[in-house]
Formats: structure tokens, C-alpha cells, sequence
């Protein structure tokens, strides 16, 4: 029969690809994790990973069962969190999971009012970066998410409650730092700080997609993942930046920021899983629908 801990012994396997690692993080050691998923491919009658001296690798079936796996997992903590919270009807909690780029525009803004309302619940924040948000929200970690829009299914809701356009980001002794706007295409010969794709996807193809209307490829020099860490840099004279324009509220020393004559528009919102019943998360977003 299968077992709850085989379950998250797989998933967290398949997210490292790695059996000292994955046991690392489960605080066991390689001998019973290999010994578990052997007997889960036993159970479900297929292997799950293809084994190498040196590597592993997902089978075609594993990756389908992966899907699955993690659906279970999310709809147990959800159903464990709803029951204490049930069991524990006075005492209300309410987690969010935010990016660091919402703490300059949505966050302050949807706290500040939940928090006038509910004054008697416990509010949690957990600052997360865009890609992992979203297994947050399906283990039921946090009650609702605020970031870009994540490259999903149907497997979680979302509204949309904020959009902003690019601003150039310029060292202070920039040649350009004095203009009062800036055409993309002036940057074409700069070299750019940015951050990887899979650290905010949406984001970073507006980044690309602002660069590519003015026919050229960014040469990006420094790749770093949190935005306000892009600003110091650019402030540090290591290249120029593409951010959203709350940024500009960092206002840090050595950096000008300059708004561009054509952006993409940025957008921004809430998201939560369909199946969490805490009553605070169905409170928080009639709330944030105000």
C-alpha cells in the first residue's frame, strides 16, 4: 500500500533530481529514501526515475505521477490547516506570500486595510520570489500569494489588482542620467543588469519583449535574482537595468531612474487556492476587491 511519506519522499526527489540532496533535505539518509521509492515503483507497478552513476532522471511516468503527488500533498495540508483552524474558531490566521517587488505598491496598501478591519487576526508575511510561490500556495504554506502573473494552469486563482510600466535604471554619472525620459533603444550598447528567467518569467519577458521592440538583445553582464539588489548594482556603475516603476521608491543614492517612451504595461495580483477554506482568506479578498 502506498504511503503518505513515500509521496514526499518522490516529490522532493524529483524537484532535486538528486538522492543526497533530496535526503539531505529530509533529514534521512540515501539508503531508506532509495529503499521508499523503490517500493512506491513497486506499488504503482513502474519506474519512476531513470538511475545513473552520476545522475537522475525523471521517467515519463514519474513526471505524470509528479502532478498528482503534489496535488495530494497540497490538498492534505489544506485540509489539516482547515481543520485547526475549525477546531480553533476564535483564533483567525491569515499567511501571504508576497515578492519583493509588492512591497513597493500592493502589499503595504492590502495589509494596511485587512488589518484595520480584522484588527484580532494573526497576519504572517513570508517574502518569497515569484517561482516558488506558487508550490506555497498549493501545500497550503500561505493563504494567498501576491506576485506577477505565474505561468500556470487552472490549479490556482487569480485577480488582477495592479499594473505599472518599465523605468530605465542609469548609474548617477551616465551619460543619459540627466534626460527627462529615455527611448529603449538608446540602451542598445549598455550592458545590463537583470535577473534570470526563472526566477519571474512574466516579468522578464516584458524586460525582453521592451528591448526587442527596439530591435536589439540586451547584453547582460550581471544576473542577480531580487530587484532592489539590480538597483544597487546599477548604482554601483555594473551596467544599467529594465525595472517596474515602484522601484523607483528604493530611491537609492548612485541610481537614476527615467521613465521609457514605450513599456510594456507590468501587472500584478492575488492569488489563492480554490479548495483553502479559511474564512480569513475569503474576508482578505473581498477586501482587496474594494
Amino acid at each position: 500500500m502506498m504511503e503518505l511519506r513515500q509521496l514526499r519522499y518522490f516529490v522532493t526527489l524529483a524537484e532535486t533530481l538528486h538522492f543526497g540532496r533530496a535526503a539531505e533535505r529530509l533529514h534521512i539518509t540515501q539508503p531508506p529514501l532509495s529503499r521508499q521509492i523503490a517500493a512506491l515503483e513497486a506499488t504503482l507497478g513502474t519506474p519512476l526515475f531513470e538511475r545513473h552513476s552520476r545522475s537522475v532522471a525523471m521517467t515519463p511516468a514519474g513526471e505524470q505521477f509528479l502532478d498528482h503527488a503534489r496535488r495530494l500533498l497540497s490538498d492534505l495540508e489544506l485540509a489539516v490547516h482547515a481543520t485547526r483552524m475549525a477546531a480553533d474558531a476564535a483564533h483567525r490566521e491569515l499567511r501571504i506570500g508576497f515578492t519583493m517587488y509588492a512591497a513597493w505598491n500592493l502589499l503595504p496598501g492590502l495589509v494596511r486595510r485587512y488589518g484595520d478591519a480584522y484588527p484580532a487576526d494573526d497576519l504572517t508575511l513570508n517574502e518569497t520570489l515569484p517561482r516558488d510561490l506558487q508550490q506555497a500556495l498549493m501545500t497550503g504554506r500561505v493563504d494567498v500569494g501576491i506576485s506577477f502573473p505565474l505561468l500556470i494552469g487552472g490549479s490556482l486563482c487569480y485577480r488582477p489588482l495592479y499594473r505599472e510600466p518599465l523605468c530605465a535604471v542609469l548609474p548617477q554619472g551616465h551619460p543619459r542620467a540627466g534626460d527627462a525620459r529615455l527611448a529603449v533603444a538608446a540602451l542598445a550598447r549598455e550592458s545590463f543588469v537583470t535577473f534570470p528567467a526563472s526566477t519571474a518569467p512574466t516579468l522578464h519577458e516584458a524586460v525582453m519583449t521592451c528591448c526587442r521592440r527596439a530591435r536589439f538583445e540586451p547584453k547582460v553582464r550581471l544576473e542577480t535574482h531580487l530587484q532592489q539588489t539590480i538597483v544597487n548594482l546599477v548604482a554601483a556603475g555594473l551596467g544599467v537595468a529594465l525595472v517596474p516603476d515602484s522601484m523607483r521608491r528604493i530611491r537609492l543614492p548612485g541610481a537614476v531612474f527615467l521613465p521609457l517612451d514605450d513599456s510594456p504595461a507590468i501587472e500584478q495580483g492575488i492569488y489563492w487556492h480554490p479548495h483553502n477554506t479559511n474564512p480569513a482568506l475569503a474576508d482578505f479578498l473581498a477586501d482587496a476587491g474594494h
